[in-house]
C-alpha cells in the first residue's frame, strides 16, 4: 500500500488532485484498490487542508486519516509558513513541492533531511508561461503537480496520468492546457 497526502490551501485544487491520482493509479492495472477523501473542517478558500490516498495491490480496509504518508505533495510552498507537514513524512518518504528556486536550497531552508527525496517544480511560472489560470489570474496547481509527481512516482506513467486529466477537463475546454502544464512540470521536475 501506498499512501499519499496533499497539502495545500481551499481552492487550490488538492481534493481533485488526489480524485485524479487514484483514478490514475486504478488505470495503470497495478494497483486495483484505490480511495481518496478529504480533511478539512469550516475552513474557507485559503485556509490550509488536506487530501488523502491510498492505493494498493490488496484490499483496502483502512480508512482513517493517514499520519505517516509515503508521499507528500506540498501544492503551495507557503503554507509552511504556517503549518510544517513535512515532518509527519515516513522516514526515506518521498517529497514533492510546488515552489521556486532548487532542491538544495529548499532541503536547507526546511530542514529536509537527507533520506527524504525531495522534488521541487515551480507550477506558478509554469502556469504563468502557459496562462493556465482560472479568471485569468488564479493559478491551476493540481494538473502541473500530478505530471510532476509521475515523475516521482514511476508506477503511474505520465501518459495514463494525461488521460486522466483529459477526460475530467474534456468538457470546459480546458482538457489540452491542463495535460501541457502536467506535462511540463513533469520536465521540470528537479529530484535529489
Amino acid at each position: 500500500m501506498v499512501e499519499i497526502a496533499f497539502h495545500g490551501r481551499g481552492g487550490q485544487g488538492g481534493i481533485t488532485a488526489s480524485n485524479l491520482l487514484v483514478k490514475a493509479a486504478y488505470n495503470t492495472g497495478k494497483y486495483p484498490f484505490v480511495m481518496a477523501f478529504p480533511v478539512f473542517g469550516p475552513e474557507r478558500r485559503g485556509a490550509p487542508v488536506g487530501a488523502y490516498a491510498r492505493i494498493s495491490t490488496h484490499q483496502l480496509f483502512d480508512r482513517t486519516k493517514i499520519d505517516e504518508p509515503d508521499i507528500m505533495v506540498i501544492m503551495d510552498h507557503s503554507i509552511l509558513k504556517s503549518v510544517n507537514p513535512i515532518t509527519s513524512l515516513k522516514e526515506g518518504g518521498t517529497l514533492l513541492v510546488n515552489a521556486p528556486g532548487t532542491v538544495n536550497d529548499f532541503r536547507k531552508e526546511y530542514g529536509v533531511h537527507p533520506s527524504i527525496k525531495l522534488g521541487i517544480v515551480d507550477i506558478l511560472q509554469i502556469d504563468i508561461d502557459i496562462g493556465l489560470m482560472i479568471g485569468g489570474n488564479i493559478p491551476i496547481l493540481n494538473t502541473p503537480i500530478l505530471g510532476a509527481f509521475c515523475k516521482l512516482f514511476e508506477d503511474i506513467p505520465l501518459d495514463v496520468m494525461l488521460d486522466v486529466i483529459k477526460e475530467k477537463f474534456s468538457g470546459n475546454g480546458k482538457a489540452t492546457l491542463n495535460a501541457k502544464g502536467a506535462t511540463i512540470a513533469f520536465e521540470s521536475l528537479q529530484v535529489s
